[in-house]
């Protein structure tokens, strides 16, 4: 690849990834540390749900050793329900300043709900939410196809907020944004899968069936020529897979690093792939 590319998944601690991933000798406590000995970038989405406490973000920092990159996932107050008051923020911050003094944020992914279109008054909130999170790489997700314009790359692009690329399937309303469109400085590509089928029905018990997906290696290979064109104009290129259900984010993650000619080794003597 021509620029930086940093492969990962969106999370890390996932119990049905045993055995596929993590090796029986791994225990809870000890899956970061594993997870960064084979890849070089994570994304925290578990910040959604709830702030954790700063002493959680030390832990991670000290658990990575310095090996991976992060970005961690804006809370859900803020990106769905548009709270930006002090006790939402405040402590998001808290638990972002471990990453900063680091130097291994990336970047604070706002992933946005389908309901966020493009209006006026949609755009003014997410310009305040932005104004919380002054002087930190901002990468924004955005699910519905009124987003899907030239004019709407203008306006994140004059805030010099990152649109995030994403793979999912093709469905009335959601974005097609699988065309990459370069607004700030990072290039961020999600993979959800192509579900489709169950993209809005309910959760399962071991996790929510719209990722339940596995690429076929003929899905994957178009995105390689477009996340190198856009690394060459980016200071990092991300690549992220969410369909993690099965383990499936692991498998295609690595699957995705061969082709981009980065590929990605699990220790030799737990090479569960063999």
């Amino acid at each position: 690849m021509p620029g930086p590319l940093l492969i990962g998944t969106s999370g890390y601690a996932y119990d049905d990834w045993r055995g596929v991933f993590y090796p029986p000798h791994v225990t809870t406590a000890h899956r970061l540390d594993y997870y960064a000995g084979v890849f070089r970038a994570l994304e925290i989405n578990a910040t959604y749900y709830g702030t954790p406490k700063r002493e959680s973000a030390r832990r991670k920092v000290r658990d990575a050793g310095g090996r991976l990159a992060f970005s961690i996932k804006a809370p859900g107050d803020m990106t769905h329900r548009g709270l930006t008051d002090s006790a939402t923020v405040h402590p998001f911050l808290e638990y972002l300043a471990p990453f900063r003094e680091a130097g291994v944020l990336m970047a604070v992914l706002l992933q946005f709900p389908n309901a966020l279109r493009n209006t006026l008054s949609d755009r003014q909130k997410m310009q305040q939410i932005f104004g919380c999170l002054a002087g930190i790489p901002l990468a924004v997700e955005l699910r519905h196809s009124s987003w899907d314009t030239d004019e709407a790359d203008g306006f994140l692009r004059d805030l010099a907020v990152s649109r995030v690329a994403i793979d999912q399937p093709a469905l009335r309303g959601l974005s097609q944004s699988s065309r990459y469109r370069q607004t700030g400085p990072l290039a961020y590509f999600r993979f959800h899968g192509r579900n489709g089928e169950t993209w809005y029905g309910r959760d399962s018990p071991s996790g929510s069936d719209r990722y339940r997906y596995r690429y076929a290696q003929g899905e994957l290979r178009p995105w390689v020529p477009v996340i190198r064109d856009a690394a060459e104009n980016a200071t990092t290129a991300l690549a992220f897979f969410n369909n993690h259900p099965d383990g499936n984010a692991i498998l295609d993650a690595m699957v995705f690093a061969e082709m981009a000619g980065q590929p990605l080794s699990l220790p030799e003597s737990d090479d569960l792939f063999s």
